[in-house]
Parts: structure tokens; C-alpha cells; sequence
């Protein structure tokens, strides 16, 4: 506000996974922009530009042919199946406890992995909220991305590669929690996580911590 410089916000991941306001009302505070993914339409193709009416306007096409306009254009604007899949994801997240019951799923989830490999003595860490995380194979503070690019990419290539033969399939570089995740798929997941850190450590030549 003070270099009248716009913030924004990219909640392509972050949307709705953190909380129904995302990472604004997460972290309590609110950008001027703020893109969203297709995490609005359950799935489906279906994305979204928020921001202060200000900057919004510029989308009016009203204003076409004068040097405030911005086109706006799209494939699947307008999409009948996306809209009402997104309609029906966002009441679905606005149920009573959904969110407690995430980040409870989630808090299990990162809380044991955190664990797991706090034990296993390697040069490792679990960064990330409680609906995405991962683990990052460096034992250095890890607050920016440049951080990440000291990790060691071959262990995580493992992690991965472990847990998706036992049957868990995880992101390259994160883990996201869902809605569909139960206690018992939880406790499955923490067995393979325990099985897949067992396989980084016997590798070779883990660094320890």
C-alpha cells in the first residue's frame, strides 16, 4: 500500500486446502488479487481471478476500446458442467467440522512422518501446513525456495519411488491431504512412510543429520 505496488496471491495450491477463504484467511491477510485453480471445480476445468473492484473493472467490458480495458478470454469460460461442480464443491467445503476434520487428517499425517524421520537419524526435515507437506532431504533451515535447491533430490526420488511400490502415490514434491483420506488410510500410509524412510536410509550413502 505504501509503494502502491498490488499484492497477489497465487491459491492455486493453496485455495480452499488451507481454509474456505484459502491462505488469506489462513494467514489473516488479504491481497489484492488472488488466482485460483481448478480446486474451485472439484476437478474439472474451472479457474478463477478475485480481486478489489478497483482492479476488477478492468474486465468490464464496458470499458472495451478505452486503455483501462484487459480482454478476458477463455476455452471453457462459462463451462455448464465446471460451474455446477464447483457450486457443488463449494458446499460441500462449507459443511459443519470439514475443515477441523481436514487439518485433523492432516496434522496425523505430517506429525507422523515428522516423527518417522526424526528417528531415522537422516539429514531431513517435513516442511509445509497441515494439508501440504513433504519432506525435504536437507537438514538446513528450508525458508525459501533457494533452500529446497540444497536437498538431496535422489533420497526424495526414492522416498517417492518406495512409497508408490507399496501403493501410496504421493506429488513429486508435496503431499496433499483430502476430505477422502480416513483414519485408517492414515495409518497405512504412516506404515509405508516408515518403510520408504527405512529404504533412503539403507541407500548407501544417506547423510546424517
Amino acid at each position: 500500500q505504501r509503494h502502491g505496488i498490488p499484492l497477489i496471491f497465487d491459491e492455486v495450491v493453496t485455495g480452499f486446502r488451507f481454509a474456505y477463504g484459502g491462505a488469506q484467511e489462513y494467514y489473516g491477510v488479504v491481497p489484492d488479487l488472488a488466482a485460483y485453480g481448478k480446486i474451485i471445480g472439484g476437478g474439472f476445468p474451472l479457474a478463477a481471478v478475485c480481486g478489489r473492484r478497483e482492479i476488477m473493472r478492468a474486465f468490464d467490458p464496458r470499458l472495451e476500446g478505452t486503455p483501462d480495458f484487459v480482454a478476458q478470454i477463455g476455452t471453457l469460460n462459462g463451462n455448464p458442467i465446471a460451474a455446477v461442480a464447483g457450486l457443488a464443491t463449494l458446499a460441500e467445503l462449507r459443511a459443519p467440522g470439514v475443515y477441523q476434520r481436514l487439518h485433523r487428517t492432516g496434522r496425523a499425517l505430517r506429525d507422523g512422518l515428522s516423527e518417522i524421520v526424526r528417528k531415522s537419524g537422516l539429514a531431513a526435515q517435513v516442511i509445509g501446513e497441515t494439508t501440504v507437506f513433504d519432506v525435504v532431504f536437507t537438514d538446513r533451515p528450508v525458508i525459501d525456495y533457494r533452500a529446497t535447491l540444497t536437498a538431496n533430490g535422489a533420497h526424495l526420488g526414492t522416498f517417492n519411488a518406495e512409497c508408490l511400490r507399496r501403493g501410496v502415490v504421493k506429488g513429486t514434491s508435496k503431499i496433499y491431504v483430502t476430505l477422502a483420506h480416513s483414519d485408517d488410510d492414515v495409518a497405512r500410509t504412516l506404515a509405508v512412510f516408515a518403510e520408504a524412510i527405512e529404504a533412503v536410509s539403507r541407500s548407501g550413502d544417506a547423510a546424517r543429520a
